[in-house]
């Protein structure tokens, strides 16, 4: 969220771009990878360790 924040700023001069500060909703799009997908389209580094340990460590389900 940081780096579209920062992208914002850097292109329109302010934060939030199109909209009045007061107005300005947060939010955080969150979903589980596929991870088989990625291991077959894609090299190793596609995701992060957090995304492959995030099964585990927050629903107790080993892959």
């Amino acid at each position: 969220m940081a780096l579209q924040a920062q992208y914002a700023y850097d292109t329109f001069g302010k934060f939030p771009a199109t909209v009045p500060t007061i107005f300005i909703l947060m939010y955080v799009q969150a979903h589980h990878l596929d991870l088989e997908y990625y291991d077959t389209l894609f090299q190793p580094g596609a995701y992060l360790h957090t995304h492959a340990e995030h099964l585990e460590r927050w629903h107790g389900i080993k892959e």
